[in-house]
């Protein structure tokens, strides 16, 4: 048998597949769904694998020591010259009040990443 390295697990293919088997369980339901509501269901099924694979990535690499943390963060194609960018962080962030979270120094550096990306309307550019 051949061993998979655990990175792989966090890797655009394996989150696609995740997301593929999902709608393939529910996907009955999106029929029924106006086309907002189908990419809604979409991301939401993403942030479910994205979560998914990073415990089991965890679990497979060693998840972070007591008081450590981890955040992956995810960059992929979207329709036409979009890219998606989620984030999934181990331990989950602690919110502290609106716009205010307690992380650990590796989760608040990639926090900050991400704020640097964002262009102020939830979109992110490429530069």
């Amino acid at each position: 048998m051949t061993e998979i390295p655990a990175d792989s697990l966090l890797a655009e293919d394996s989150v696609r597949a995740g997301v593929a088997a999902l709608e393939r369980i529910h996907g009955h339901h999106l029929a029924d769904m106006a086309p907002g509501e189908q990419e809604q269901a979409r991301e939401h099924w993403r942030e479910q694998v994205q979560e998914v694979l990073v415990a089991v990535h965890g679990t497979l690499a060693g998840a972070p020591a007591a008081g450590r943390g981890r955040a992956v963060i995810s960059f992929s194609d979207g329709e036409g010259e979009t890219i998606d960018v989620s984030a999934t962080f181990q331990p989950q962030l602690r919110e502290l009040g609106p716009e205010e979270v307690e992380g650990t120094p590796a989760q608040v550096l990639a926090l900050a990443a991400l704020q640097q990306l964002d262009d102020g309307d939830g979109e992110f550019e490429q530069g």
